[in-house]
């Protein structure tokens, strides 16, 4: 059998894709097209679950997924963390590789191009694999399986996902019902170590109201 790498692509910068990819949807070529307007530099503040999660905590392995230019991704490696970013748009992780080499930790940084909603998977989450798994701004509800099997013994999962503005028509379908990220993580049987809902507010990301959580996998044993 043929080396599994022989039959993935490196592109430019390091990122990795697999050579039978279909057709980019439309929100990956939207995403493409957003990102590639954009240069490397400054990124935003992460989302605010994260850094309380990490605080007093090793750096260890990380997933970062629909990691975008890189916000949460370089700020992890910055801090020591070895981060897996995964986003189907290319440009996006051209640019988060341009942004870890800017602030000097890409070699603790791996990008991935693959599409996070494919059926099956363009990207699979390696069992007991990471000590965290962060997801913002990103709804694929079949993804929580796969990231609850993803987080070692003793690791934690942090989410901040988007709850649909009070006046929405239902327009959007990338958020959550109220209540829904609690009652999914909950059923895990994990320690949840903050959670919290909070609506849209005129300074609200895309006009939407943000569901957060930090919850940790007991340790084994």
């Amino acid at each position: 059998m043929p080396d599994r790498r022989s039959r993935e692509a490196a592109f430019p910068g390091g990122e990795r894709r697999p050579p039978t990819t279909p057709a980019p949807n439309r929100q990956i070529a939207k995403w493409n097209a957003r990102y590639a307007a954009h240069a490397p530099g400054a990124l935003g503040r992460p989302s605010r679950p994260l850094p309380r999660a990490v605080s007093g905590v090793p750096p260890g392995r990380a997933l970062d997924l629909a990691c975008g230019a890189g916000r949460h991704a370089v700020w992890l490696a910055e801090r020591g963390w070895q981060v897996d970013a995964v986003d189907g748009s290319q440009a996006a992780v051209r640019l988060l590789l341009a942004n870890a080499a800017r602030t000097g930790c890409r070699e603790r940084v791996a990008g991935h191009v693959a599409d996070l909603e494919a059926d099956p998977p363009e990207f699979a989450i390696p069992t007991a694999a990471y000590d965290l798994i962060v997801d913002c701004c990103f709804l694929h509800r079949p993804l929580f399986a796969a990231i609850r099997e993803g987080v070692r013994p003793g690791g934690l999962f942090v989410a901040a996902l988007h709850l649909p503005a009070p006046e929405a028509g239902g327009g959007h379908r990338f958020v959550l019902r109220e209540g829904e990220l609690a009652e999914t993580v909950r059923a895990w049987n994990w320690d949840i170590r903050h959670c919290a809902e909070r609506p849209a507010g005129p300074d609200s990301e895309h006009g939407l109201g943000v569901a957060e959580i930090i919850a940790r996998r007991p340790p084994a044993g």
